[in-house]
């Protein structure tokens, strides 16, 4: 494994886990009410079909990092269904 080869799986894993103090913050403060659903939604379908690559390609780290990303993302989605504003919409 070179340098850059670690070096990349360290920033795929570290963006996965980027999502976290937001969610944190949502669960937090029980409010989703700045979140923008769209840009999760878009999110998770990208990071979905980058671990669908990874899988073809049989990369463990875009697999790994993707996961991350889509579970994150994903916690962020539910706490927009469940903290969401009913007077928002």
């Amino acid at each position: 494994m070179t340098l850059l080869s670690i070096l990349a799986s360290v920033a795929g894993v570290s963006m996965g886990l980027s999502s976290i103090p937001q969610i944190y913050k949502i669960y937090l403060r029980k409010s989703a009410a700045d979140i923008s659903i769209v840009t999760h939604v878009i999110i998770v379908l990208g990071a979905f079909i980058w671990m669908l690559y990874g899988f073809e390609i049989k990369s463990i780290p875009i697999i790994i990092s993707n996961f991350i990303g889509i579970l994150t993302n994903t916690l962020i989605l539910l706490g927009c269904y469940f903290y969401r504003d009913p007077n928002r919409y």
